[in-house]
């Protein structure tokens, strides 16, 4: 049976206490018919992003299991496995562990007045990390539309000192951030230093260290000044309960330290996407909140359910950005709420090029620019991901990433939640695209692309159809009903006889009426939209696809729909059965 490649986008927040608090990342799997996707793999983020692994089963088909490895945002995994990967999978983005980097002989220009006195948040945040290794291709960054920036990272000590050697290090001290804190306070941006520990016993130490507050308060507070920095973001990352207590006891002294010393100084904290849910954690959430100004929630390529389901990874009823916002909304102010998103993709060989293709091999982390790159952008509106396939002499290649759509249905479910704003893992892997970060901040890019070719010619089935054009559009245009006369054909004799005719099926439709026009309706799994307001009625109901031919005649209620498109919705027991239809 074929199975399709998918990513993942939703947190399995029901797995973090088994696999020791733990977020868990896997490949997207999903039924559409008699396709069934069961892809797998094991997600590490390492000081860049992220490494990934697929497991394949013994018949050479990838399969479901649960991922072991902890998972981390921006920071290094603990896991001994992939600890041997790092300077690999660093460059596999483009970053190089051993970069060199010229040291300043200037001093960044500081904010504004109009900036520096202003609250520490702006009213909608756009808020982005500029890790070391970017720093060479600063210069070229697009900043337009940003809000925050947050240079990554200094090692924090376990007695609360910093790390003052190593690339991040080399990286403070260099011109290129010099250089890109002057152009971001010229646009109006504040700028902050992110302060790392992802080490379980370095935090173990560090939050029940008494002194460790006074320490890494005195230490922070100069390199601001000295860099005329706007704020701190703090980026601990571990495992387990124990250091709850220890970590916001740590943090709120620390915020109070700085805010004691400007209190413009902007104070944000990066937590994983199930954490506001999940009580037994490494985050108290609800007692972080007073300490800090925002939380920048690290909502990245989160695993769905573990069995196959045609569910979307924004709105899904399983754990995914919806829920992300639900729960970080019922634990914490709104406003002190940053959803944190990707700016990089995942690339599997397949054996063709559809998307129920096979996966051939392990999957490789790549920039989203690299994916764009790669072929024609397509659409799965299942998992709302853009995605491409292309060749590499005869193998096929596919890749999923963060398309203009998908960053745009972000910016909206952000917008519903009225939390502060969205953010940007990381500046560097879009190409410096000014259209990502606008997409980002609402603006809408217009439709979708197609889904992409239906069929490939490296791996064409019995009786398959021929392959699809680019554009993603049919493989090939239905017939129509012929008004001409039967045709003849001799018999053995010579006498015409009469050739058999073919009869005709009617295309299938979904009609209705709305405001006077007849509009075509489109099935869509409930989970696929979020209902927001009415919006009108259609009426006139009309099909001839029996699962839906009892509505005929019927008057629907339309609603407005987080995604934009309007969805009219039969709701049993008033109607005959419960479906959603899109609205063009």
């Amino acid at each position: 049976m074929p199975i399709g490649v998918r990513l993942a986008q939703l947190s399995t927040h029901y797995l973090d206490r088994i696999e020791a608090n733990a977020l868990k990342l896997a490949k997207r799997a999903k039924r559409k018919g008699p396709v069934i996707a069961v892809s797998v793999f094991c997600l590490c983020m390492l000081t860049f992003g992220f490494l990934i692994g697929i497991a394949p089963s013994s018949s050479g088909q990838p399969h479901r299991s649960a991922a072991a490895s902890h998972v981390r945002h921006h920071g290094r995994d603990a896991s001994a496995k992939f600890a041997n990967d790092r300077g690999n999978a660093l460059r596999m983005l483009g970053a190089d562990a051993r970069i060199n980097l010229a040291p300043a002989t200037s001093s960044p220009t500081a904010a504004p007045a109009s900036l520096m006195n202003q609250a520490p948040l702006a009213a909608r945040e756009n808020f982005a990390f500029a890790p070391y290794w970017t720093l060479p291709q600063s210069s070229t960054f697009n900043l337009t539309g940003l809000s925050t920036l947050a240079y990554f990272s200094i090692d924090v000590n376990p007695n609360g000192t910093l790390d003052e050697s190593g690339s991040g290090w080399n990286g403070f001290q260099s011109q290129d951030l010099t250089n890109l804190i002057t152009r971001a306070h010229a646009a109006g941006e504040r700028v902050v230093l992110t302060v790392t520990d992802f080490d379980q016993s370095s935090l173990n130490a560090l939050t029940s260290s008494p002194s460790a507050p006074g320490t890494l308060s005195a230490a922070l507070i100069p390199l601001l000044d000295a860099k005329a920095l706007d704020g701190v973001n703090f980026d601990f990352e571990g495992d387990g309960s124990a250091d709850q207590a220890g970590l916001t006891n740590l943090i709120t002294a620390v915020a109070a330290a700085l805010r004691g010393a400007d209190p413009h100084w902007q104070i944000t904290m990066d937590t994983y996407a199930s954490s506001a849910g999940d009580s037994g954690g490494f985050y108290n959430i609800p007692a972080l909140a007073p300490a800090v100004d925002a939380f920048f929630v690290m909502d990245y390529e989160l695993n769905l359910q573990g069995s196959p389901s045609a569910t979307s990874p924004l709105t899904s009823g399983q754990f995914s950005s919806l829920t992300t916002l639900q729960q970080y909304t019922s634990a914490a102010p709104a406003s002190k709420v940053i959803l944190g998103v990707p700016f990089f993709g995942i690339d599997w060989p397949t054996n063709n090029g559809t998307m129920a293709a096979n996966a051939a091999g392990g999957a490789n982390d790549i920039p989203d620019s690299q994916a764009a790159a790669n072929g024609p952008e397509y659409w799965d509106p299942v998992t709302d991901t853009a995605w491409t396939s292309y060749q590499v002499g005869s193998q096929w290649h596919e890749s999923y990433y963060e398309g203009l759509n998908g960053l745009f249905d972000v910016s909206q479910l952000a917008a519903h939640y009225n939390v502060r704003g969205v953010g940007i893992w990381a500046l560097g892997m879009e190409s410096n695209d000014a259209q990502m970060i606008a997409a980002l901040d609402g603006i809408n890019p217009g439709a979708p692309p197609g889904t992409g070719p239906q069929a490939t010619s490296s791996s064409p089935a019995p009786g398959a159809p021929a392959p699809a054009a680019p554009s993603g559009g049919p493989t090939a245009a239905a017939a129509a009903p012929s008004t001409a006369a039967p045709a003849v054909a001799p018999s053995a004799t010579g006498s015409p006889q009469p050739v058999a005719t073919t009869t005709t099926t009617a295309a299938p439709f979904i009609n209705a009426q709305r405001t006077g026009k007849t509009v075509t309706l489109t099935p869509v799994d409930a989970s696929q939209v979020v209902r927001l307001a009415i919006d009108g009625q259609v009426t006139d109901f009309q099909t001839n696809e029996p699962a839906y031919s009892c509505l005929n005649g019927a008057t629907l209620n339309v609603f407005t729909n987080l995604k934009g498109q309007p969805v009219a919705v039969a709701a049993s027991p008033l109607d005959c059965i419960t479906q959603d239809f899109l609205l063009p």
